[in-house]
């Protein structure tokens, strides 16, 4: 009888085993991660408005230069020698001007204005070309010419005119003094410069005259029909 006792109770205790090992392997189990969130899709924000524009207003574009200075022909000394073409222009000038090799990098054109029968007294006529926001601002460039003249000590003051010529405004400088030419070895005496700006579409066009006054002022009459006679070379 005690046999069986003893297997009526061990029956009990083994289920009561069997019990608690899954509970303790519930207990170690790590528990579950939350669910990840959905990442929120960000929304452009809309685009601003433009601001209204003032009353009576009209929005306008920026003008855009025709200019093609690949059509353009510069005079050489094979061509007419009573005609200045440079920058798209045709403009009337004496035949005893004759063409020159530019001598400096920022010379387009370069003509020898002969003095009367002696040779030091030549003068030069200089065209330079300079597209529109090249060349620096003009008034830069006349404080340079102002400070290639000396009168005593200081530079000299620029006579200053303004006309126009069809589209074309133009400005005149007149200075006159002791030439400092670049690299020169000292001043030249007693030198005047006439000059023009021509500002055209899309380019600024330099059209100075410089020597000793004499021949300078002998030419002074030509170099004013020639800027006045500027036309287009189409």
């Amino acid at each position: 009888m005690a046999h069986r006792i003893t297997t009526v109770f061990l029956a009990p205790a083994l289920a009561a085993t069997a019990l608690v090992v899954p509970l303790t392997s519930c207990d170690k189990a790590p528990a579950p991660r939350p669910p990840t969130p959905p990442t929120p899709i960000a929304t452009p924000a809309p685009a601003a408005s433009p601001a209204p524009a003032a009353s009576g207003a009209i929005p306008t574009a920026k003008p855009v230069s025709s200019v093609d200075p690949t059509t353009w022909h510069t005079s050489t000394s094979a061509d007419d020698a009573t005609m200045v073409e440079v920058a798209g222009f045709r403009a009337p000038k004496p035949a005893s001007w004759v063409w020159t090799k530019p001598s400096v990098q920022f010379r387009t054109l370069q003509y020898a204005v002969a003095g009367d029968g002696d040779s030091t007294k030549s003068a030069e006529l200089v065209v330079s070309v300079f597209l529109a926001g090249d060349g620096g601002p003009l008034e830069a460039n006349i404080d340079r010419w102002r400070g290639q003249f000396r009168n005593g000590d200081a530079a000299p003051e620029a006579k200053r005119a303004s006309k126009e010529i069809g589209p074309l405004k133009v400005e005149f400088i007149e200075l006159e003094g002791d030439y400092i030419a670049m690299g020169a070895p000292a001043p030249k005496k007693g030198f005047l410069q006439l000059a023009a700006i021509v500002q055209a579409d899309g380019r600024n066009v330099f059209f100075r005259l410089i020597g000793p006054k004499e021949t300078v002022e002998a030419n002074r009459a030509d170099f004013m029909k020639m800027i006045d006679g500027l036309l287009p070379a189409d």
